[in-house]
């Protein structure tokens, strides 16, 4: 989940910062940030979350999809327990019905991330046992 988070900061105030920031200037026209930005952070966030199940499936013991899938659930949980902790609320920010439904694509866009990511951590981590015991 760390690792999600920190892909997620690298990719945007990193890499593509420099990029957007020519592109786009340093001020983005309010009219033109949600057709661009919310696109952008869809990408981010399945980008991230692709790679954290990834390597969560991989490093698992056991269960190596169901490990890559938590990754989101357990993002979420520790998100609105740090929000409950500083006294904001379980969710701050989601008063109406459009902040709801874009917080429930982002949900839907990291899990279904996630899940690919499991997936492939879990055929990452067989074909390297395979390799090993090839070796031996």
């Amino acid at each position: 989940m760390l690792l999600a988070l920190l892909l997620a900061l690298l990719v945007v105030g990193g890499i593509l910062a420099p990029v957007l920031s020519a592109v786009f200037g340093l001020e983005v026209d309010r009219s033109l940030a949600v057709p661009v930005i919310l696109p952008l952070l869809l990408f981010v966030a399945a980008f991230s979350f692709y790679f954290g199940g990834m390597i969560a499936a991989y490093k698992a013991p056991t269960l190596r999809r169901l490990h890559g899938v938590l990754v989101v659930p357990a993002a979420f949980v520790l998100s609105a327990g740090l929000n409950v902790a500083t006294g904001e609320g379980l969710l701050p920010g989601l008063d109406g019905a459009r902040g709801v439904v874009l917080a429930g694509v982002f949900l839907l866009v990291s899990v279904v991330a996630s899940y690919v990511g499991g997936c492939r951590g879990e055929g990452l981590y067989s074909q390297t046992q395979k390799a090993v015991r090839r070796r031996r």
